[in-house]
Parts: structure tokens; C-alpha cells; sequence
């Protein structure tokens, strides 16, 4: 019986001892395991993955970096940081068996390992890497109009504190921003139930910081006379309560005939003036009835008037004599550039597309004043503006950029006192003259350092091959509203930045012919990464806003190469301006 249980035991263990083998760790008796081991990775060295993809690794995981999802080369940790612990490499390279190693891969001198490549390394670097725009991000761009604030007029726009102020005829109301998109309202800000001089009618609140403390100035009916006057009240901040400046409420100034928009300026000398309108009610000039814009010296606590009152402008042109026998010159304000003051102010009946903004220069604040050539420079179409005016103006948060705040009709083929909010950039062109990008009724780039996006004003050049090097320059002069650069389907525009940027948002304004306006564009960044095809808006003036972000992760932009798809039938298509957003 033993016997016959010796010999089939026996066959048993001679069967299994081979698997017991197998199970040992890191044996491989005959070394067909390791050569599987490196045929498998060679095999898979050997695949070549699309463009915009990389090799999975070991387990079969895709890798996730951003450089590697959007198709740009990247280089592995081998070829970077060579290992310096050759005992822990992969068991095709076991560390306790280096004789067995390559004898390009010594294991005692890592330093000589060559670099291991993956298929995204060996693709051709001047490969061109096919991109989408991104999402144009939220805070990058205002709407305009801002129709969620409606039945105010005469707007007033001021920045302090990291915080943008609205203060409008409204009942003495005012709204906040920190981003010019959203804007909140705060309420009134001044109790004009409790005003001593006046009785209804307060009109165009505008507030200034001025020696710590923050001055409301505004126009309202007399009680005892009927006529308006100028009222001013005083807060610490911005958001009131304002309290009348004066003894008794009395105003700041009743000349006996009706004054209204009171604006202030603060000249260079430390010299304050009142610059107001004297109203149609109650002045007549040449037989009509006639708004005129007017100025007048404060004393240093502006609580007082000083000398007497000079008119500034009349209306004279053609252009402000578009409503009958009534003629206005009205909201006035003054902005001083390089030594010239710009007197701007509104022409005609405001409710009426004719409405239109003008200005006049001088040397001296109190005048003469002449209206130069390029009057007016803010009109609404009718169509799909109507009624722009009584602006006034506001810097960029980082100083490089002007923009008037103004009205506009709810209802541009029906207008009314309803009105809203606009707000587009004044530029000063290298003519001395003063120029508006609007009226606007689309997104625009918000000004220069709000939510941490700014202009690229200075180290960017444009250039055209076989185009006048002057009429390049144009491009990116600020200036939106022009005839435009002609470009053929051949024709591009190359920008070179000084500086490698992150650029967040490139603009391309068309021409002002809407007829033609490109149908579409490409731009290629750095030579490499292609945005192709980018449909512009089919609203007439509407710029293209097209996202950068979705360039790989520290690409930074050095060149942009841009051309444009005439429309159907059209050789050729213009192009206005060239507008970069950039983040820092």
C-alpha cells in the first residue's frame, strides 16, 4: 500500500515543483520573461499616438497634463532628471542583476543614459497645433448699453477707492461697481425732501473727491422763484449722506435766470470752476431761445462764487441747430490734455436722435473756445442708438485710458425720457483732435486694469508686407471707429510684442463700412498655434473678441499673425483696430 502511494506522489511533485519555481519573486530561470518584459515595451515605444494626445503609460493611463491635451511637445522626467538610484528602475532593469543591463545603460553611470522619447517628442516642432477660443471671460468685457438701469438720464461716473460710483438723475440715487458689469444699487444718497432751496426737479448729480471729503452738485427748482439753481452738498464718502455745504441749504449759486448741470473742474494751478448751463427757460439770444455752456471761479472751500460768469460756447453750427427755434448747448464738462482744455457738451432737444455730443478747445479754462471740424463726436444712429449725450468722463483704473459715461434712448425709435447708462473710451488722436469709439451697442473690453485685465498700449507694433508701414500704425492707435486698413485674402497683419504676454482676449474692430466687414478671421500665435475661421459678429461695428486662454499652459504670446475671409463676392475686407487684453 505504500508503495502505491510513493510513486503517484512522487509524479505529483515532480508536476508541480516547475510552478513553484514560477512563483518565486524575480525569478526568471531562462530570461524569456524579461525578454517578453522589453519586447512589450519596445512594441509600445513603437506606437505613434494623434496629434494633441500622448503615450499612456505603464498601467495604460493617459497622461493629463496641459501641455500635453493641447498637442505641445513635452519632455519626460527621464530625459530631464536622470535617474541617480539605478536599483530602482523597472524590472527590465533589475538591480541586482546590472551585468544583464544594455550596454548603453551602464547602471554605474546614469549620467550617460540617453533621453527616453515618447511619440509627442519625436513631432515635428514647427508643426502647426489647431486651437478653439476658450470662453471669453466673464469680467473681461461690459455690455453696452447698461439696460438693467433704465428712466435716468445725465450720468455721472465716479472712481475711488477701488469702486466705481453712478450717480444720475434719478431722484438722487446711486449705484456701484467694482467691474463695470454689474452694478448695484445703493439708493439716494441725498434726502432732497429736506433740501432748504429746492422744491422738485433735481437734476444731474454729479460727485467729486476733492481734499479728503466728497462734494454733490446738482441743479433744482427754487422754491421762490421757480428757476433752477445750483445746490451743493458734502460726505465723507462716496455713498452719502450728503448734507448741505452751506448755512440754511442756501445754494451755491442763484444768478436770477436758470442755471442747471452743474459739473466741477479742478484746474492744475489748485483754481476750482463751476461749469454749468445757463438753461433755455430763461435766456434768449438772437430771438430764440438758447442754452448756452457757461463757467464761473470757486473759492478753495467752494462755498463761494468768485468774479463773474463767462460763456464758454453758444450754438452756432449746423449741427446743433437740428430742433427748431430752441438751441442747446448743455451738460457741459471740461477735460484738460497736454495743456489744452476740451469743453465738452450736448447739442439739441434730448429727446430726439439728434442729440448728439460736441466739443470745443482753448487754451485758457474760461476761453475762447472754437469748435474744431470733426463736431459731433457722439451720435446715435436712430436705429440702433438714439438720443447720446450729457456725458462726462472717467479714467481706467490704471490711469492709461479715458471713457465718457452719457445716455441714451431705452427706445431709440421712440424717444422719451427713458434712458440708460453708456459708456465707451474717449481717445485724443495724434491730430490734437478728440475722438469717441461709439456710440456702442455691443461688448466692449473693459477699461485698462478693472478685474485684473489690462490694455497692451506700448511694445506692440503692426505690420503689413507690402502695405504703407504709416497706415499699420493705425491699427493700433486706440481709434475704432475709422475707415479702416484694406486687407486681401493673402494679406496679413503681423503684431510683434516687445515682451512675451499673456494675452487674455484679442479685438479686431472692422471698418466702418459694414459692407466690408471680414466675414471671418484667422490668427496664428507665435507661428504655431492656430485659431482658424473665427466668425466675426454680424452686428454692424461689433468686434471679434477672441479668447486666448485655451493656448497651452505658460505659452506666452510673442507674434500674431492675423488675416481676414472677405465676405462673399468681396476681395478684400478692412480691418479698424487691433485691441490686446492682457492678465498679469
Amino acid at each position: 500500500m505504500k508503495k502505491r502511494l510513493f510513486l503517484p506522489l512522487f509524479l505529483l511533485f515532480s508536476l508541480l515543483l516547475p510552478l513553484f519555481a514560477s512563483c518565486v519573486p524575480g525569478a526568471d530561470p531562462d530570461g524569456t520573461q524579461a525578454l517578453t518584459d522589453a519586447a512589450t515595451a519596445a512594441e509600445r515605444d513603437a506606437v505613434t499616438f494623434p496629434a494633441g494626445t500622448e503615450a499612456p503609460d505603464a498601467t495604460g493611463a493617459p497622461e493629463t497634463t496641459s501641455a500635453e491635451t493641447t498637442g505641445a511637445p513635452k519632455t519626460t522626467e527621464a530625459a530631464t532628471e536622470p535617474e541617480t538610484e539605478p536599483a530602482t528602475e523597472p524590472a527590465t532593469e533589475p538591480a541586482t542583476e546590472p551585468a544583464t543591463e544594455p550596454a548603453t545603460e551602464p547602471a554605474t553611470e546614469p549620467a550617460t543614459e540617453p533621453p527616453v522619447t515618447t511619440a509627442a517628442e519625436t513631432e515635428d516642432p514647427s508643426a502647426i497645433v489647431a486651437l478653439s477660443p476658450s470662453f471669453l471671460p466673464s469680467l473681461s468685457y461690459m455690455s453696452n448699453p447698461y439696460s438693467s438701469i433704465t428712466n435716468i438720464g445725465d450720468p455721472y461716473i465716479l472712481y475711488t477707492g477701488g469702486t466705481y460710483y453712478m450717480y444720475a438723475t434719478s431722484g438722487m440715487k446711486c449705484w456701484r461697481s467694482t467691474n463695470l458689469k454689474n452694478w448695484a444699487p445703493i439708493g439716494r444718497v441725498y434726502d432732497y425732501t429736506k433740501c432748504a432751496f429746492g422744491q422738485e426737479k433735481f437734476w444731474a448729480p454729479e460727485c467729486h473727491e476733492y481734499q479728503g471729503k466728497f462734494y454733490l452738485v446738482f441743479s433744482a427748482a427754487n422754491k421762490s422763484t421757480g428757476r433752477h439753481s445750483i445746490g451743493i452738498a458734502v460726505a465723507d464718502t462716496p455713498e452719502g449722506p450728503f448734507t448741505d455745504l452751506l448755512p440754511e441749504g442756501a445754494p451755491l449759486f442763484s444768478p436770477g435766470y436758470s442755471v442747471i448741470d452743474a459739473s466741477l473742474f479742478f484746474d492744475d494751478d489748485g483754481k476750482c470752476y463751476l461749469v454749468y448751463s445757463k438753461d433755455c427757460s430763461s435766456n434768449w439770444v438772437n430771438g430764440k431761445k438758447t442754452s448756452q455752456s457757461c463757467a464761473i471761479e470757486l473759492t478753495s472751500d467752494l462755498k463761494a462764487t468768485v468774479g463773474d460768469p463767462v460763456v464758454l460756447s453758444t450754438p452756432t453750427e449746423a449741427w446743433e441747430k437740428k430742433s427748431g427755434n430752441t438751441l442747446w448747448n448743455e451738460g457741459p464738462c471740461i477735460l484738460k490734455h497736454n495743456g489744452i482744455y476740451y469743453l465738452m457738451f450736448s447739442a439739441n432737444y434730448y429727446a430726439t436722435n439728434y442729440y448728439c455730443v460736441g466739443y470745443a478747445t482753448a487754451t485758457s479754462v474760461l476761453g475762447p473756445y472754437t469748435k474744431p471740424k470733426n463736431n459731433p463726436i457722439l451720435q446715435g444712429s436712430g436705429a440702433t442708438t438714439s438720443g447720446s449725450g450729457h456725458n462726462n468722463f472717467f479714467l481706467s483704473p490704471d490711469g492709461t485710458e479715458i471713457y465718457t459715461v452719457y445716455h441714451t434712448q431705452v427706445n431709440p425709435q421712440s424717444p422719451s425720457g427713458n434712458r440708460m447708462p453708456n459708456i465707451d473710451r474717449l481717445v485724443f488722436g495724434e491730430d490734437g483732435l478728440l475722438y469717441v469709439n461709439g456710440p456702442s451697442a455691443w461688448n466692449q473690453p473693459v477699461p485698462s486694469g478693472v478685474s485684473g485685465y489690462y490694455k497692451l498700449t506700448e511694445g506692440v507694433s503692426a505690420a503689413v508686407p507690402g502695405k504703407d508701414a504709416a497706415k499699420a500704425t493705425l491699427l493700433t492707435d486706440g481709434l475704432t471707429g475709422q475707415d479702416g486698413l484694406a486687407l486681401g485674402k493673402t494679406d496679413a497683419v503681423t503684431l510683434t510684442l516687445d515682451e512675451p504676454t499673456r494675452i487674455a482676449v484679442l479685438w479686431l474692430y472692422p471698418g466702418q463700412d459694414a459692407a466690408r466687414a471680414p466675414k471671418s478671421v484667422t490668427v496664428l500665435i507665435n507661428g504655431k498655434y492656430l485659431f482658424e475661421n473665427a466668425a466675426v459678429p454680424a452686428t454692424e461695428g461689433a468686434p471679434l473678441a477672441l479668447p486666448l486662454l485655451s493656448l497651452p499652459a505658460g505659452v506666452l504670446t510673442e507674434t500674431a499673425e492675423i488675416t481676414l475671409t472677405p465676405k462673399d463676392g468681396k476681395t478684400d475686407a478692412s480691418l479698424a483696430e487691433i485691441v490686446l487684453q492682457y492678465t498679469k
